[in-house]
């Protein structure tokens, strides 16, 4: 094996050959293939993020619901009897948009009377759920958050 520099030679780069078209070509096309790859896994990871913060919006007006009925019925003053309020389809704003134009959600509050068997007691409940439900402007697919919380008799 001969050194690749010589020391009386003062042209170091006599005996290199240099990089064929070839070789150009293949790196651009795995350069090209590692950009794209990056550019969709940034595209996917902005679109989830954005449906991520939908649906914690929507958890936090589902629940934030659960526990204003959960406050009337306990500081209602008839404490006889629990007192919940049903309402169906009220509009919310889910989050604002990148255009500030507001994402509308509906929702939906139900109760249920229950009963909840444990050996041979019966346990009457009243089941409350909430439900948020909204369409994506740009997309078709409907996205809803259903939240339910058991309220027992004091």
């Amino acid at each position: 094996m001969t050194p690749r520099f010589f020391e009386h030679n003062a042209c170091l780069l006599k005996d290199e050959r240099g990089v064929t078209i070839l070789e150009v070509l293949v790196a651009v096309v795995v350069l090209a293939v590692l950009v794209l790859s990056v550019y969709i896994g940034i595209m996917y990871a902005e679109r989830q993020s954005t449906l991520n913060h939908q649906y914690r919006a929507a958890t936090l007006l589902a629940s934030s619901e659960l526990d204003r009925q959960y406050f009337f019925n306990r500081y209602h003053a008839d404490q006889s009897r629990q007192t919940l309020l049903p309402f169906s389809n009220r509009s919310e704003v889910l989050v604002d948009l990148d255009d500030d134009t507001p994402l509308m959600a509906k929702l939906s509050v139900s109760v249920s009377e229950r009963t909840d068997i444990y050996g041979d007691q019966l346990f009457p409940y009243i089941r409350v759920t909430s439900t948020v439900s909204w369409n994506y402007p740009k997309q078709s697919d409907k996205h809803k958050i259903v939240l339910q919380e058991d309220h027992y008799p004091r």
